[in-house]
């Protein structure tokens, strides 16, 4: 099974668990013509493509970073630095377009991208990226006549050509000088990090004769500056695209109605959002499947969904993976749970709970769950499992909840001390739900909930062996797996639409892509 660094496993987390929240209610202003001014949510608190790995950090770094390859909203792979490309579980090789140039006027050769990739795959360095993005103990050649690269795996990737969709290169001036790439960028992307206020705004700046995009898309007709603003009141940002002090914005909540009456366009990204863990450690109560199971069966999940989404979500179908996931098959819908408050208490009564007073117990201990969530994704949130704790209590079940911040949020997780906790968990391709559902827990790992699923193990190790989509018929099986166990529910995914005033541009999982970005009317 797939390794995390233990380096990985804090930054990871934040970066998977915590997206779209925290940050200040200031804003720059948009400034016409040639500025795109983008309201997000908060500062990621740092830009360094080498560590950072919150998922507006990841989203901003686009602007100035390419990967080798690209992976369209349809799910297609497409050309990034590389040409051409072949791939198996364990090796993928590339042949790099020529003329690709970094930020100092540099060219991009195999082997500055082969140093990238040994860095990461090198244990000693602790690197956050190693075991998700890019396998531990990972090894890169080069051959810079040929202009060719070649990554080896010590063990089956299934994904590894996708994986290289995520890696952001950095040119051989930022290898050597990282502590640098949080203020200035050092990349071959369409755009330059030129200006960093912390806390306020980013600027990023357009690069002359950027040519090597996806297919070789360029960006001679992208904006010249991009101003990301941090702006943490959804009202507020609402408002600020009313008046025009925004061009684009994230927008979930109620607000959302007024920009659709002021007849704003948008595009919609999709992301898991409703998403139950459970601690299965030994000395929890929720160690005993039959206990998960009830108190599942004992909500109305359609319910919490269409509240914490303010009715616009749609029902989950994969674990995790959002947009265009490459296993598309529904791996959740039959095997969720149905809400049936009976079979619920069937279910506790076989697992020797006994109900008195309308309160379940058991050797004389109150049947009782510490959910922690995170109430920094919004007022809806917060209704949901409001609305879960009252259906709760009414089964019977005592309930005490923590709301979490954004810097507090993983901590508590990783502390262990709770029983079942809203923490959504978002990856491109199901291979890296691995180190969530298997392997050590904190600290040295991120399994949260202590999950030990044989049968599960058993059929992502044989969806290891196969490349690509060849082992989807096993990924989805596991994925089942582990919603019959109820080790984990998903049940709602959000549909978050970017507003915008007067752009046009396309979004994935992970946000904008820099190069659809175009004044409306001007592709």
């Amino acid at each position: 099974m797939r390794r995390v660094s233990r380096g990985a496993v804090t930054a990871v987390a934040l970066g998977l668990l915590a997206a779209g929240c925290g940050g200040t209610d200031s804003g720059a202003g948009a400034d016409g013509g040639n500025t795109v001014t983008i309201g997000v949510a908060g500062d990621p608190g740092g830009m360094n493509p080498l560590t950072a790995l919150a998922s507006s950090a990841l989203m901003m770094n686009r602007f100035a970073y390419d990967s080798l390859v690209n992976i369209q909203p349809d799910g297609r792979i497409a050309s990034g630095v590389a040409e051409t490309w072949t791939a198996d579980t364990t090796t993928a090789g590339f042949t790099l377009k020529r003329g690709v140039m970094c930020d100092d006027g540099t060219p991009l050769t195999p082997s500055a991208i082969a140093a990238q990739y040994n860095y990461i795959g090198d244990p000693a360095n602790k690197s956050p990226m190693a075991g998700l993005m890019v396998p531990v103990g990972t090894t890169a050649t080069a051959d810079d006549t040929a202009g060719t690269l070649t990554l080896k795996a010590p063990e089956p990737t299934p994904f590894l050509l996708r994986s290289a969709g995520t890696v952001q290169l950095v040119c051989p001036s930022g290898m050597r000088s990282q502590e640098k790439l949080n203020q200035v960028s050092d990349g071959t992307g369409p755009y330059r990090l030129s200006e960093v206020v912390p806390g306020d705004h980013f600027t990023f700046t357009k690069r002359p004769g950027y040519v090597w995009g996806p297919d070789g898309v360029g960006n001679a007709d992208t904006p010249d500056r991009v101003v990301f603003t941090f702006v943490g009141n959804e009202s507020t940002r609402t408002n600020l695209l009313l008046g025009g002090q925004l061009d684009i914005a994230r927008v979930v909540g109620a607000d959302r109605a007024r920009l659709t009456a002021a007849g704003l366009g948008f595009e919609i990204q999709r992301d898991p959002f409703g998403q139950l863990l459970f601690n299965e450690a030994p000395n929890r109560v929720t160690a005993d499947a039959r206990v998960r199971w009830a108190l599942v069966a004992a909500l109305d999940l359609k319910q919490l969904g269409a509240v914490a989404t303010g009715g616009k979500g749609v029902a989950a179908t994969r674990l995790g993976t959002t947009m265009t996931p490459p296993c598309p098959t529904d791996s959740i819908t039959a095997n969720l749970p149905p809400h049936d408050t009976a079979r619920a208490a069937e279910a506790l009564q076989a697992a020797g709970w006994k109900k008195s007073g309308g309160r379940w117990t058991k050797d004389g201990r109150q049947l009782s769950v510490s959910v922690p969530y995170p109430g920094y994704q919004g007022s809806q949130v917060i209704a949901a499992v409001e609305l879960a704790v009252r259906q709760w209590n009414s089964f019977g079940v005592k309930v005490s909840t923590t709301q979490t911040a954004q810097s507090t949020h993983v901590s508590t997780l990783m502390a262990g001390q709770w029983d079942v906790a809203w923490a959504p968990i978002s990856v491109p391709t199901p291979d890296q739900n691995l180190p969530f559902y298997s392997g050590p827990k904190p600290p040295e790992g991120l399994n949260f909930s202590a999950v030990d699923n044989p049968e599960y193990r058993r059929l992502a190790g044989l969806a290891m062996t196969k490349s690509d989509t060849a082992g989807c018929a096993e990924w989805t099986a596991a994925e089942s797996e582990l919603i019959k166990r109820v080790d984990t529910v998903t049940f709602m995914d959000s549909n978050t639409p970017w507003f915008t005033r007067r752009y046009a541009f396309e979004v994935d999982g992970g946000g904008i892509l820099p190069t659809t970005l175009r004044r409306a009317g001007g592709r």
